[in-house]
């Protein structure tokens, strides 16, 4: 039985009577634990379905409430999060987009019919939003039959406040091609697309965000705002108001600060003016939405208000409107925004009493003055502790509640082991309600269904009990947040006139943009590309397939080739070589690991998956996808060599934990090693945790460990007493004898050194080896590498983890200052990072003196033995409120609590570090921020001035041009994509094709930035292929054919009509480019024809231009297959230029000759006269070559 159906059972049930049917009117539950709310709440609403507001102390709990509900029957569908909009006070910055749209679609669901249920932190609850009557208005509905004005529908779109953006990819989009419209709405969790016949809505479907494919049909679309501050139809009064009061506080200003604020208020007077959205419009709701309340006041007549712990809700309340307050002051005073009170953007906690319909929920039994109760309800629901590892207490307690005719209701995810468990202590359960009224009162029913903690109730004889009590394990199943991973690594797609490109015929060159040109009275759009000057090259969109965009791991500039003198022959033949090389070390470690046997990991054992229910969290499918093929892996016969790769906190550890388990009930050792000190401590408390309640016996060695451990460690490693080593690289040394050594976890490989690496490539032949990496590799280049290399990628986030909000600032006080209290106040912690050993005292003087009242405490690489550990340890524990430290925070703290991280002088690290260190933060449910601050010198007017001067200060120009392309290109990569799984997404390419150059070598990183990444990644692909073909049926002696041989372009074709992808259907050259290179591309019949599908679902139906350019790359195909290299359709004859002309039995040409006796052949090509299309004559002659070709087989046979 579930935990749901239970519950929907309880709502008849006399016990419960009072607290099922007592009118909420001024109602309090007293007494009631937090573990028992969600279940008695649910048994209420499944009696009386309505309509409710649940407003509770923060993100973490309301996500912990949302799942309760759920598993107790309340439909999740109408379960709702409502996250807090306020960002925009502290920080001018876009709205993060799915938290917004998470926020406007929960607003919907309280005007809407239906028992829909939202809950809220007090912060979101009680910020100012649109008001009620706006809500229902600004509504649109479109069904297929419609008919539209589509010119009105769109003005009206935008009105509410959507963006034209192509292609369309996150809520509050729209896009436009022809008669397909594209559109993300706010709180939906897929965009839809509709096409339009004329004025009428032929159809309506959901499509994809990253593909862009549609997915299936819809009835229909509901638009609802995607900002929370609309634009009135007249914004003149307004305007002047805001220039009037810029004036008058201006003139109480600093004459910087004024100069600022005036400025900043003119330039958004002119965006109000022009009617045009923008970031720092929700500053002016209060102006522009004078009536506005907060979500309380759209729940209407009949809902229902739930205040989970209201003193508790009161304080949190009161905290954040003062820490509201003290932002919007500090930024009055530096001319940022005109002087508001906090009232203006959130209501005081007091409106919590406003609603008259209000249920308030206490453990504490204390309420606050303001709230107004007209009857109580002693509930008496106590919490239960955990009884992990005292199983002999857990079993008197319930024979305890048992004999005192106490119901049972135990909730588990583990079913047969809480009856394993409870069945050695002689307590037998049932999966079915007993009806016996004699036997009522003392039944023990399994459930299935973990609600994490349980609760008892002497009074109303019902106890709930948990894996939380019976293991210690208090996982709950949390809605799963949806995922959008963006764009796929660099492709044509992202190419802009400017870039740099590779041609594989003739190099590096810049492209320069789409031209079209009309040859012999045929229109055709070409790529313009310049080389070294004057060479100039025009390539024909239909050779797109020789073209790719350069990326290459370094920030320098590539050598620019010549079209003529060879020199590119020249490196692309050395790169082929290497690329040779490379493939063959790869397939020389393949084969000799397949050599090896070892006896096979078997399945997995009952305690292997009990100690993986004691995993906290629910894994996400990627996780759960390279858990199993980790398994795998270690279930062959010969040793695993997997890497496992992951955004920053996805859950790579787990993996690790999972198979290192795996190892030790096979009666093998395990390895792990860990680049820094600071990882490694975390590692060990991770395993110790997680593996040491099985029995599991783990050590560590690092310089901190004592000569005593050192010793008792070592010996227990060789005897086999020790089964899990923890360490940084010391572990890899002579001294070191393992008993019987079967995995080795390399955490950070590329972090070692080349001795270590070394030792590494060593261990691989004998041991399993799984490397875990958090630099992201990109996809083009894992699946060249995925045969030889196994490997996993990690790329979705736990539930309820949100996008870490980052900002790039010149370095200020103030913003530290804010930052710092920002967090402080919400209970949490920060990371302050500054890289300089000898003035970070001098650091940590500034911040005393920016927040005298913070606890902060020093942590750097040179410092001695005994010192830094207590440091982190209070960090952890919460007795530290900032850890200032240099980077060595990199890698290893995993603190949920730090959700603040300042780095200053960021224009000094690099990307791959700056992007590990913001992964310290946002490690849990709670918004996290990163703060980039870099020095003055940065400023936009330095690298302007850089730029104007003379060549005599070249050096210093190139100092200057040095901080604007690298330092502050790496900042704002940050700054532009801070998404989850950002290291997988477009903006984060330079990254990847770092971690491509860590992945490959020194060595490698020179050849691929000789050729660029992406043709050096296909000459590997090719030449690993052949390779291990090669070692998987014979030995891998000797020279494989050409690696370029598969990136033969196409045979070429000119044929008098116009084939091309016009302006008029895809109006944005990035994406015609897009769909040329992936139509070029295509090497058979299916990949063109599902191509051609996708531009008629996103574009509409063909133009004549686009079939014609579908049918000729079709009829290419064809032709390659036949052994063609060109072929020319002009004047009413098609020319055939052969590959091998002696390839061809004649007899093939002697039949030919009998469908056409007007054809003629000579030694270099074949003529073949027509009338008609072109197009249609090409096709015909392709089917009778071809059909005379399997004659020829035939009569051969």
């Amino acid at each position: 039985m579930r935990t749901a159906d239970r519950v929907r059972s309880l709502v008849g049930d006399e016990r419960l009577h009072d607290i099922l049917e007592t009118e909420p009117t001024g109602l309090v539950w007293r007494s009631i634990a937090a573990e028992a709310r969600p279940l008695f709440f649910a048994a209420r609403y499944l009696a009386h379905p309505t309509k409710t507001l649940i407003v509770t102390a923060g993100y973490e709990r309301a996500l912990a409430w949302q799942a309760k509900l759920a598993l107790c029957g309340v439909p999740p569908e109408r379960i709702h999060q409502l996250p807090s909009g306020t960002g925009f006070v502290f920080e001018d910055s876009s709205p993060e987009h799915i938290a917004l749209s998470d926020r406007l679609g929960s607003l919907r669901a309280m005007i809407e019919d239906g028992p829909n249920i939202i809950i809220a932190a007090p912060q979101a609850a009680l910020e100012r939003t649109l008001p009620r009557d706006v809500l229902i208005e600004s509504h649109m509905e479109v069904r297929p039959g419609d008919t539209i004005d589509l010119d009105r529908f769109l003005r009206s779109l935008t009105g509410l406040g959507y963006e034209a953006q192509d292609p369309v990819r996150i809520p509050g989009q729209y896009s436009r091609r022809g008669g397909i419209l594209d559109i993300f709405p706010t709180g939906k969790d897929a965009p839809f697309r509709v096409e339009l016949f004329g004025d009428e809505v032929e159809s309506i479907r959901t499509f994809d965000p990253n593909t862009q494919r549609s997915i299936g049909a819809a009835p229909a679309l509901t638009l609802t705002p995607s900002r929370e501050t609309l634009l009135p139809t007249d914004t003149g009064d307004i305007r002047d108001l805001l220039l009037s009061s810029a004036e008058r506080e201006a003139a109480m200003l600093g004459e910087e600060d004024a100069e600022r604020l005036l400025a900043i208020i003119a330039g958004d007077a002119e965006a109000l003016a022009s009617r045009a959205y923008f970031d720092r419009l929700d500053l002016y709701r209060p102006l522009l939405h004078s009536d506005s309340g907060c979500a309380i006041d759209l729940l209407g007549d009949e809902g229902l208000l739930v205040l989970d712990e209201p003193l508790e809700l009161e304080s949190i309340a009161a905290r954040n409107h003062e820490e509201l307050e003290q932002a919007l002051e500090a930024r009055a005073k530096r001319g940022e925004i005109l002087n508001s009170p906090a009232g203006d953007f959130v209501l005081s906690p007091e409106h919590l009493a406003s609603y008259p319909c209000t249920l308030s929920l206490t453990a504490m039994n204390a309420l606050p003055e303001w709230l107004v109760t007209k009857k109580e309800i002693e509930v008496d629901a106590i919490s239960l502790e955990s009884y992990r590892g005292r199983a002999e207490n857990l079993t008197l307690t319930l024979r305890n509640y048992l004999r005192e005719g106490i119901d049972l209701l135990i909730t588990t995810d583990q079913p047969n082991r809480a009856r394993t468990v409870l069945s050695q202590a002689e307590l037998f359960v049932t999966e079915t309600i007993q009806t016996d009224t004699e036997a009522m009162g003392s039944q023990a029913l399994l459930l299935t269904g973990n609600l994490g903690a349980g609760f008892v109730s002497p009074s109303r004889k019902i106890a709930l009990v948990t894996d939380g009590e019976l293991f210690g394990v208090a996982r709950l199943k949390l809605p799963q947040k949806r995922f959008m991973e963006g764009a796929p690594i660099a492709t044509v797609l992202d190419l802009k006139p400017g870039d740099y490109v590779v041609h594989i015929n003739f190099g590096i060159g810049v492209f320069r943009g789409l031209v079209k040109r009309t040859v012999e009275g045929v229109e055709k759009e070409f790529l313009f590309v310049e080389y070294q000057a004057p060479d100039k090259l025009f390539v024909p969109a239909d050779q797109l397939d020789r073209i790719q965009k350069y990326l290459n791991p370094g920030d320098e500039n590539p050598k620019l080739n010549k079209l003529t003198g060879g020199e590119w022959q020249r490196t692309l033949g050395k790169a082929k070589e290497e690329a040779k090389a490379f493939a063959r070390d790869l397939v020389k470690l393949y084969a000799d690991r397949h050599r090896v046997q070892r006896r096979p990991y078997g399945s997995d054992t009952p305690f292997q998956e009990e100690m993986e229910q004691t995993f906290p969290w629910v894994e996400t499918p990627s996780q759960m996808s390279a858990i199993r093929e980790v398994k795998k892996d270690m279930e062959e016969g010969y040793p695993m060599d997997r890497l496992v790769c992951g955004d920053v906190g996805f859950g790579k550890t787990e993996i690790a934990i999972r198979a290192t388990f795996k190892a030790v009930q096979a009666g093998r050792q395990v390895a792990v090693l860990c680049p820094t000190t600071i990882l490694a401590e975390q590692h060990f408390r991770n395993f110790e945790e997680r593996l040491g309640p099985f029995g599991t016996k783990i050590a560590l060695i690092n310089r901190y460990t004592t000569s005593t451990d050192k010793k008792a460690a070592l010996a227990g490693t060789k005897s086999g007493e020790v089964e899990v080593l923890v360490g940084t690289h010391a572990i890899l040394g002579k001294s070191i004898e393992f008993h019987d050594l079967g995995l080795a976890v390399v955490d950070e490989e590329q972090k070692f050194g080349v001795k270590q690496k070394e030792l590494l490539k060593e261990l691989r032949v004998e041991v399993d080896v799984l490397t875990l990496s958090a630099t992201p590799i990109p996809r083009t280049l894992s699946m060249a590498l995925m045969d030889i290399r196994q490997m996993s990628l990690i790329n979705d986030p736990p539930p309820g983890r949100l996008p870490i909000r980052t900002y790039v600032r010149p370095y200020a006080g103030e913003v530290i200052r804010e930052a710092i209290l920002r967090e402080l106040s919400r209970g949490g912690q920060v990371f302050y990072v500054y890289n300089r050993v000898e003035s970070i005292y001098h650091v940590e003087e500034k911040l005393r003196k920016l927040v005298p009242t913070a606890r902060i405490g020093v942590a750097h690489g040179q410092m001695k033995e005994g010192e830094m550990e207590p440091i982190m340890v209070g960090f952890i524990k919460g007795e530290i409120d900032i850890l200032l430290s240099t980077t060595i925070v990199e890698n290893g703290i995993d603190i949920s609590n730090a959700n603040t991280l300042i780095v200053e002088q960021a224009d000094r690290l690099g990307l791959s570090q700056l992007y590990q260190l913001r992964g310290r933060v946002g490690r849990s449910d709670r918004q996290a921020y990163a703060y980039f601050l870099y020095s003055g010198n940065l400023d936009v007017s330095y690298i302007k001035r850089a730029e104007g001067m003379s060549a005599e200060k070249s050096e210093l120009k190139k100092k200057y041009k040095t901080m604007s392309e690298g330092a502050m290109a790496r900042l704002q990569a940050l700054q532009e994509f801070s998404n989850l799984g950002s290291g997988y997404s477009l903006a984060f390419r330079d990254l990847q094709i770092r971690g491509a150059g860590e992945l490959l070598g020194a060595k490698q990183s020179g050849t691929m930035i000789s050729v660029g990444y992406e043709l050096y990644t296909q000459l590997i692909q090719e030449a690993v292929t052949q390779l291990k073909n090669s070692v998987d049926g014979a030995p891998a002696d000797g020279d494989v054919k050409d690696p370029l041989e598969a990136l033969t372009p196409l045979p070429s074709f000119e044929v008098p009509v116009i084939a091309l992808l016009p302006e008029a259907y895809i109006r944005d050259q990035s994406q015609r480019l897009f769909f040329y290179q992936k139509m070029m591309s295509a090497r058979d019949e299916v990949t063109l024809g599902t191509i051609e599908a996708e531009v008629e679902d996103r574009y509409g139906k063909p133009m004549a231009e686009v079939q014609n350019a579908f049918s000729i790359m079709s009829l290419r195909l064809r032709a390659k297959a036949l052994g063609w290299d060109k072929v020319d359709a002009r004047n009413n004859e098609i020319r055939i230029v052969f590959r091998h002309r002696d390839g061809y039995n004649p007899r093939v040409f002697n039949l030919l000759n009998k469908k056409n006796r007007d054809m003629k052949l000579t030694k270099d090509y074949l003529l073949w006269p027509y009338a008609g299309a072109p197009i249609a004559a090409i096709e015909n002659l392709v089917e009778a070559f071809g059909r005379a070709m399997d004659d020829v087989e035939d009569g051969v046979k």
